[in-house]
C-alpha cells in the first residue's frame, strides 16, 4: 500500500448521517488518552500505528484494521510517517430522527 495522496488529504473529513471518514498522515505524534462517542474503524495504508486500547498497546500495520469501540479510552502513537483511513460510525440511537 502507500501513503495517502495529497488530493485526498485535502478533502479533510467526509460526513454523512451514519458517520464520517477522515484520512490523515502523521509522524512523530502521540495523543493523550481520550475517547470518542463513535465506533472507529481504522486501517493503516503505510507506516505503523501504535494503538493503546484497554491499557494494551497493539501494532497496526499496513493493510490491517483495528476497531476502537465508542467511549473506549485509547491513545495513538505515530513514530514513522504513517497514513490512516478512519471511519467514525455513529451510534444508531444518535441517528434517530424521531420517527418510529
Amino acid at each position: 500500500m502507500a501513503h495517502i495522496p495529497a488530493p485526498l488529504l485535502g478533502l479533510g473529513k467526509l460526513s454523512s448521517e451514519a458517520g464520517d471518514v477522515t484520512v490523515a498522515t502523521r509522524e512523530n505524534v502521540s495523543t493523550a488518552v481520550h475517547t470518542h462517542p463513535t465506533t472507529n474503524y481504522v486501517t493503516v495504508t503505510e507506516g505503523v500505528l501504535y494503538l493503546t486500547l484497554h491499557g494494551v498497546e497493539q501494532v497496526v500495520r499496513p493493510g490491517e484494521w483495528c476497531v476502537i469501540p465508542a467511549h473506549a479510552e485509547h491513545a495513538e502513537r505515530f513514530v514513522e510517517k504513517t497514513s490512516v483511513v478512519v471511519f467514525w460510525i455513529k451510534d444508531q440511537a444518535d441517528q434517530s430522527d424521531g420517527r418510529s
